[in-house]
């Protein structure tokens, strides 16, 4: 395996343990021992720290060392902001521009969602639909630039959705959005579209201060103490 690919390694898997909250924002990330814990060098570590701090993941610290970013409410209101800004627009292009292929994705995955709702179980499968959802409609946006930033901002975002996703009864409202969103696309109708996604954007991010400001609940419990104080 070539020293590339161990940094490519390193770099994905640093960063889905950051995006699915393993790694805590705060948290202290030391070379050698996640150089351990993926079975690699120290020179690979240390060159996917550099790509996710250039990212906004992870921050170099005065000792020299790395942390995992921690994100304050005034961060994660811009964040969301920057989202719906961009997730609109994709909405509105997505309307006009995707192929087929894309729309049948789209549904594939509301039938999956409705269907393991229905179960009531497997929630991480359930979260990781609903993240795939937004992935998708900005890929069919056929703008390359949106939808590698729009990702990008996504990535910030998961850390905190995780959470609170899991921790609330949040993810059916989200569902009967999503396939609201996904009628418009469908009819072509990209001022409904973008209309529909910006309100959808909205009450998420509602949810989300709303809960982080509240004392007594769970994600303020979780997230407070390593991100927001």
């Amino acid at each position: 395996m070539t020293r590339i690919s161990l940094t490519d390694r390193a770099y994905q898997e640093i960063k889905d343990r950051i995006i699915r909250y393993r790694l805590k924002p705060g948290a202290r990330l030391r070379i050698d021992h996640l150089s351990t814990r993926l079975g690699m060098s120290q020179t690979p570590v240390r060159e996917a720290l550099n790509r996710l701090e250039q990212e906004g993941l992870v921050e170099r610290l005065p000792s020299k060392g790395f942390a995992v970013k921690a994100l304050g409410l005034t961060d994660i209101e811009d964040i969301y902001d920057i989202r719906q800004a961009l997730e609109v627009l994709a909405a509105r292009q997505a309307a006009r521009r995707a192929e087929p292929s894309y729309l049948e994705r789209l549904e594939e995955i509301l039938e999956a969602t409705r269907g393991l709702m229905d179960q009531g179980s497997d929630r991480q499968l359930l979260l990781k639909l609903s993240q795939e959802f937004h992935v998708v409609i900005m890929e069919a946006s056929g703008n390359r630039m949106l939808s590698q930033t729009g990702q990008r901002i996504l990535e910030r975002i998961w850390m905190i959705q995780n959470v609170n996703l899991l921790t609330s009864g949040h993810m059916s409202d989200a569902h009967r959005e999503h396939f609201q969103i996904f009628k418009a696309l469908k009819a072509g109708r990209a001022s409904r579209a973008g209309e529909l996604m910006g309100l959808h954007l909205k009450l998420a991010k509602e949810f989300v201060i709303a809960r982080l400001k509240d004392q007594d609940d769970l994600l303020f419990t979780i997230i407070h103490g390593s991100s927001l104080g």
